[in-house]
């Protein structure tokens, strides 16, 4: 970098300096919260998988008074939450470095390894949730939602779901859609929630769903990859996903933070984060997926 001169081709050199403040980076949002947007309520203790059972449920008919017991035997089965995805990262930092910047190299280091494994377990988790076989499909995945049917759209959705007895109360919704909501014609009121919308770009709640917005809910979904019962393609465009938070489970064994000093490679130190979890849809008839799939119109 070229000295700077003062006034310009005819003045003294300047000298150079650098700030002590870091210019932050960019993440996505944080949307998997213990008890707000998923359970943890299968979080027992050391394992490397859990074993749920799941009732069987039958059918009863009435019969008339007085009428003996009909003895059943409703088979259960077992749901299976695997503690298979590791998350690592350690971040470098040469001993030359630390003597030589003026802000703290290795809380700075640290914060950016916790940041990028948070980053990865969301999208670990979304795509969990997203890819479970046999999760449900929207009413209606032919066209592409608008401000001016986005809330129509939601509204009927949730009457699929609680036409079968679930009770939803998760939206996680890609930014278009969020913008949607933004603009709708049932947030531009007056009152908290209008002034909310336009003042403060929140929406909060709508239809009785919290509404997360989440920046991967379109790019999260890998093309080729089995998605709502169609193979992901280019073009295909994921707008939410509508859940029960009881029934999606993450359990993680493993989360560990330090910084070590590295002993023999190198003078310095290491920032080193791990995570080990499990992530589980433990009921895919608790879901439903609103996408556009491109080859069906």
């Amino acid at each position: 970098m070229a000295n700077l001169l003062y006034p310009a081709s005819t003045g003294h050199y300047t000298d150079d300096k650098y700030s002590a403040l870091l210019e932050p980076n960019l993440w996505y949002n944080n949307i998997f919260i213990p008890g707000v947007t998923y359970t943890d309520k299968y979080q027992l203790g050391p394992a490397g998988q859990i074993f749920v059972h799941k009732p069987g449920v039958g059918t009863v008919t009435p019969t008339v008074p007085g009428a003996d017991f009909s003895d059943a035997i409703v088979q259960d089965s077992l749901v299976t939450i695997p503690l298979n995805l590791q998350f690592n990262r350690s971040r470098k930092i040469y001993g030359a470095t630390l003597a030589s910047v003026a802000y703290a190299a290795a809380a700075s280091e640290m914060e950016t390894a916790v940041q990028e494994i948070k980053k990865a377990w969301t999208l670990a988790a979304y795509q969990a949730l997203i890819g479970t076989t046999s999760i449900i499909q929207s009413t209606n995945i032919l066209t592409v939602l608008s401000a001016s049917t986005v809330y129509d759209t939601i509204v009927a959705d949730r009457a699929k779901l609680v036409g079968t007895g679930v009770k939803p109360d998760t939206i996680i919704v890609s930014p278009k859609v969020y913008g949607y909501l933004l603009s709708s014609d049932e947030f531009q009121r007056t009152g908290t929630v209008g002034d909310n919308a336009v003042s403060n770009a929140i929406v909060g709640r709508v239809a009785g769903l919290n509404v997360v917005e989440y920046e991967a809910t379109d790019s999260g979904a890998i093309d080729a990859a089995t998605i709502g019962g169609i193979t992901w393609a280019s073009g295909d465009e994921m707008e939410y996903v509508m859940y029960d938070s009881d029934a999606f489970s993450i359990v993680t064994s493993v989360e560990a933070m330090r910084l070590v000093e590295e002993p023999t490679r190198f003078v310095g130190t290491l920032a080193q984060v791990q995570i080990v979890s499990g992530f589980k849809l433990t009921n895919p008839a608790r879901a439903l997926l609103k996408f556009h799939d491109l080859s069906a119109t």
